[in-house]
């Protein structure tokens, strides 16, 4: 267990750092933030005017469809989209892929732009941690832990030298292949609060502090795959294994991954 101090930078107060950012098709998602943002543009004249309003209808207009298609995309899981739990085939399926969709109806617009050479572009965005909550419920089954004051307080993912793919909810797996941590094994009440995992470009970002807290467990990680998957190595599996307070820091997701940004 090691403390922030021992990553070599003091902590002085909160450090800007910058947010881990995927491209999406016309637009982004903010990972650090669990953000989607999509940019729509209307350059549309009525006749030889170019209406303000009217651009501003079109590029509104535009934008909710492809927000919703860029969000469909998200991944979830590591074998898991959006999209995925959009089709129903039970009654439970059913009320899940009506509460996704009625979700998506959250999207607001953030800000629109006019052009000084004319045009209007508009952004929308989605807090991907609210509208996919009941996409975790329906897997969260982690168990409250009793909580151990002389643990660490979390645990760190050093993962900026390998090729990983961040997702909703990834899976950390051990040496041997078993899987330690996942959507599956974090709580139902976890989940109403927290994302699965805070995404960070630095270990010095105060966000990761303040969910892996003063003391994490720091890790490196060994590989990964661009499925949102993070495998560790034999000594830091071995490390885990033997740390009684674990179970009850996954289970509260107190868990941070450093990505590139």
């Amino acid at each position: 267990m090691i403390g922030w101090l021992s990553l070599g930078v003091a902590l002085a107060g909160p450090t800007a750092t910058t947010p881990v950012i995927e491209t999406v098709e016309a637009g982004h998602v903010d990972w650090s933030a669990m953000v989607l943002q999509v940019t729509s543009r209307s350059d549309r004249t009525v006749g030889a005017w170019k209406d303000r309003r009217v651009q501003e209808q079109d590029a509104l207009d535009r934008l909710g469809p492809m927000l919703i298609e860029a969000a469909l995309r998200i991944r979830i899981r590591p074998d898991v989209r959006a999209d995925d739990l959009t089709s129903s085939h039970t009654p439970f399926e059913a009320a899940l892929a009506k509460n996704l969709s009625d979700g998506l109806s959250q999207w607001r617009v953030s800000e629109t732009r006019y052009l000084s050479r004319g045009g209007v572009e508009m952004d929308g965005v989605i807090d991907i941690q609210s509208w996919l909550r009941p996409a975790m419920l329906s897997v969260a089954a982690g168990e409250p832990q009793t909580p151990n004051p002389k643990g660490p307080t979390g645990v760190l993912i050093d993962a900026r030298l390998l090729a990983f793919r961040p997702c909703v909810a990834p899976e950390i797996l051990l040496a041997d292949g078993t899987a330690i941590y996942g959507a599956a094994h974090i709580t139902p009440d976890t989940v109403q609060v927290h994302s699965p995992v805070v995404y960070v470009s630095d270990p010095v970002d105060p966000a990761a502090s303040e969910r892996a807290g003063s003391q994490p467990m720091f890790i490196s990680a060994e590989s990964s795959s661009r499925d949102c998957r993070i495998h560790l190595n034999t000594a830091d599996s071995n490390r885990l294994r033997r740390n009684k307070a674990l179970a009850g820091l996954l289970a509260t997701a107190k868990v941070v991954v450093v990505v590139n940004p």
